[in-house]
């Protein structure tokens, strides 16, 4: 039973209601000596971790434990399916301490050295295995990761991310997602919008532009190219980067295709290569078109004197679902890559609006207005059937999906004006993750 428990964990996470996304592996991590089976306890259903206090050379030991500790016990906390204990612990790991880690419920111990050598710094990391070592015969310890860590002396939190989803991925076979980011709109003064990012965890902002315009619906390609529209030249305009790394330039309108009227909401497609985006005309109507990037051609996807807004791609790059007024009120639609095949998704509610695909295409977050306020829904595409998130007598906006699909992050004046937020999928983790002036438009991303 026990050498099975993490594909049982797997099938419980995707039955759920709404479903977690986290999708788990029974395949042992590679062990350096005595190859044994990783495994969760039944009983707990998560993985038990001792993280005690590292050994550390040439750092101040407050920073290394604010930096490095601290953000490692929250990446993994977050992560999911680890246990990490707290009380009556052991400090040390070795051979003598083998049995009282084991005895509070230890299966990993982590084994860290923080060693700074001028602006260097090395983080040695050893993982011990503490059943395995427990039921081999001596005193041998053994190990179920060990792995060093380099980068400069700012570096220390970016380490724990890392260390974090490499943990995580020596566990469930899946990418972690604490070394992620969320760009966001960020308002800087009134008629001022500029776009942010922070780390998963809301640290270390970064502003990405210095307009001093409205900047606005961020979107970041694949490999880490932003766009985003941005009213510096008077009227909207889509502009990013064609190279990753590279200059911010005017994307569209491009100088072959003149003026074609504003452009808003763009996304990025799955193979980096596209932009779909709403324009609109003169008349106040709007359309999904499709721009080639790099050739600078467009193509039209609709067309029928509606608003139809807010384009996101499935996966594989062969479905848009948007916004459409076409029925009367703005509901969520899905289409072919080729604006073919035009079919309503949202079915209850009388606005439905802003969808979001997620990354494994099985589900598309949205938001649904109820007595003036946005809550957010999740629409299984399996099942055909939706699902609230959010609840409350604030309003929620903007869904955008975590990449392990297990967390939304989205847009709220829940706690006065509006922030960033990140919800579990049940509606009942809910945190704050920005603490700025008025916030909105997050996407979350691993390529920045």
């Amino acid at each position: 039973m026990r050498r099975t428990i993490l594909r049982m964990w797997k099938g419980m996470l995707l039955g759920m209601l709404p479903a977690c996304g986290l999708f788990l592996s029974a395949q042992a991590p590679p062990k350096p000596g005595g190859q044994t089976e990783v495994t969760v306890d039944a009983r707990q259903g998560k993985l038990g971790v001792g993280l005690p206090n590292p050994l550390v050379a040439g750092l101040d030991t407050a920073e290394v434990t604010n930096n490095f500790t601290e953000v490692l016990r929250r990446d993994l906390e977050d992560a999911g399916p680890f246990a990490l204990l707290k009380d009556r612990l052991p400090t040390t790991v070795e051979a003598a301490t083998v049995k009282p880690w084991l005895d509070a419920g230890a299966e990993w111990v982590l084994s860290v050295k923080v060693t700074k050598n001028g602006e260097a710094i090395t983080v040695a990391l050893q993982v011990l295995d503490v059943k395995a070592t427990s039921q081999g015969e001596g005193k041998q310890l053994r190990y179920a990761f060990s792995k060093n860590y380099s980068g400069g002396a700012s570096l220390l939190r970016r380490i724990a991310h890392t260390v974090a989803d490499d943990l995580v991925d020596r566990l469930t076979g899946e990418r972690g997602i604490a070394n992620t980011r969320v760009v966001f709109v960020r308002q800087m003064a009134p008629g001022i919008k500029e776009i942010f990012q922070v780390d998963r965890d809301g640290a270390n902002p970064i502003q990405l532009t210095r307009y001093g315009s409205l900047t606005l619906s961020p979107t970041v390609a694949p490999d880490g190219r932003l766009a985003y529209v941005t009213y510096k030249g008077g009227s909207p305009e889509l502009w990013g980067q064609k190279k990753p790394g590279g200059v911010h330039e005017r994307l569209y309108p491009t100088a072959a295709a003149g003026t074609q009227g504003s452009c808003y909401a763009p996304i990025w497609s799955p193979d980096g290569k596209r932009l779909a985006f709403t324009q609109s005309d003169r008349r106040g109507n709007s359309d999904i078109v499709v721009l080639d990037v790099q050739g600078g051609r467009v193509r039209k996807l609709t067309d029928g004197g509606f608003i139809n807004t807010e384009p996101s791609w499935n996966p594989a790059g062969t479905q848009i679902a948007f916004t459409s007024d076409r029925e009367g009120g703005p509901q969520v639609y899905l289409m072919e890559e080729d604006g073919s095949n035009v079919r309503r998704l949202s079915g209850e509610g009388s606005y439905n609006a802003s969808p979001s695909w997620s990354p494994n295409g099985a589900m598309i977050a949205y938001v649904s207005r109820f007595e003036g306020k946005f809550d957010l829904f999740i629409y299984k595409l399996g099942e055909g059937k939706a699902y609230q998130i959010t609840t409350g007598v604030a309003s929620s906006e903007s869904p955008a999906w975590a990449p392990d699909e297990r967390r939304l992050v989205f847009s709220s004046n829940r706690g006065g004006n509006m922030q960033i937020w990140v919800t579990d999928l049940s509606g009942n983790a809910v945190k704050r993750l920005t603490e700025f002036t008025y916030c909105q438009s997050p996407k979350w991303t691993r390529s920045r």
